[in-house]
């Protein structure tokens, strides 16, 4: 019988322990580990050895890419290491990466990234105690600034890397046994956006024609708003009936809209996981990246508020307004 082959890049001599826990975590999985040392890599002898690591690349169905303080080996006479040249490979055929990085490397990353731009700084004076070359923050750069499978996440030890890789490769099962239905539900959700673009398309227009009521014009600028906003709604497809104005202005905070919309949250260190209890599709976020949706949040909310502000309502009025016009409509 068939089963998935799991491709480890890393670099070997600082991240040994990592990689022998890593290949018998991925064996108890029931899948096959593929890793240079362990002889799973067949080495052409008409081949560098390390195009023989390229060419297995595509042999496999899963890429674990773990960044650590070590930049590594060089691939032949380029600057890059030919663990970047894994990993180019492993995008270029499209495989599912699961990227890690140690958390001190991350926490010195954060720092190279704050001083980078700045002048007053010499940024190539800088010690990072962490890591043998600045050369690994481009690399996480370079993984970060994918448009897609750009997933970089710091670990502390290998306890919290088995954590997230269980949660991961459980969704992504998931998400293939339930392909249909998961097909159906986006096609759903497609229909929901074009609805709701289609009425805030013609919300704008009643604002231009003047004939709403004065309510119904402010509730079309706040949709308009909420619709040019940096939050990331359409990760949480789920939530979709809650991204109203008057919903946003009254919850009050990101978490609770999570619990209004039957999203549990599960705080495992530097990944929060959210499963939703409607459908019971788990996904992973990493720490920061929820910590900038919280602000994302926030920041269209307070937006909202000002809004209402500037037109001289308050906030518990304008939602009590919406509900007794709608009352109206429904009556009607």
């Amino acid at each position: 019988m068939a089963i998935p082959r799991v491709f480890l890049s890393s670099t070997c001599y600082d991240l040994r322990y990592i990689r022998e826990n890593l290949k018998f975590f991925i064996k108890n999985m029931g899948f096959e580990p593929v890793l240079s040392e362990e002889g799973n890599v067949y080495y052409d002898p008409s081949k560098h050895v390390q195009d023989s690591c390229l060419a297995e690349v595509p042999n496999c169905q899963m890429f674990v890419l773990i960044i650590g303080g070590r930049f590594g080996s060089k691939y032949k006479d380029k600057p890059e290491s030919i663990v970047n040249y894994e990993y180019r490979e492993a995008v270029d055929k499209k495989i599912p990466i699961f990227a890690m990085v140690e958390q001190q490397v991350h926490a010195e990353y954060r720092v190279y990234q704050k001083n980078k731009e700045n002048k007053n700084v010499d940024a190539s004076k800088i010690t990072y105690p962490g890591v043998d070359s600045t050369r690994i923050f481009d690399f996480m750069e370079e993984v970060q600034n994918k448009s897609v499978n750009n997933a970089l996440v710091p670990f502390y030890d290998f306890n919290e890397l088995e954590s997230y890789l269980k949660l991961q490769w459980a969704g992504m099962i998931f998400s293939f046994l339930t392909q249909k239905s998961e097909s159906e539900r986006v096609s759903s959700t497609l229909e929901a956006l074009t609805a709701m673009s289609n009425k805030i398309e013609f919300l704008s227009k009643q604002i231009l024609s003047s004939v709403g009521q004065d309510i119904e014009k402010l509730n079309a600028q706040l949709y308009e708003i909420v619709s040019g906003s940096d939050f990331p709604s359409s990760r949480f497809a789920e939530l979709f009936p809650l991204f109203s104005p008057a919903n946003i202005i009254s919850i009050t905070d990101f978490r609770k809209l999570l619990i209004e919309g039957k999203v549990k949250l599960v705080d495992m260190g530097t990944v929060y996981g959210l499963v939703s209890l409607k459908t019971g599709l788990p996904l992973a976020i990493p720490r920061h990246r929820f910590e900038e949706m919280e602000s994302a949040y926030l920041e269209l909310r307070k937006n909202l508020l000002d809004a209402l502000s500037k037109a001289g309502m308050k906030p518990e009025n304008f939602v009590k307004a919406l509900e007794e016009r709608n009352l109206q409509i429904h009556h009607k």
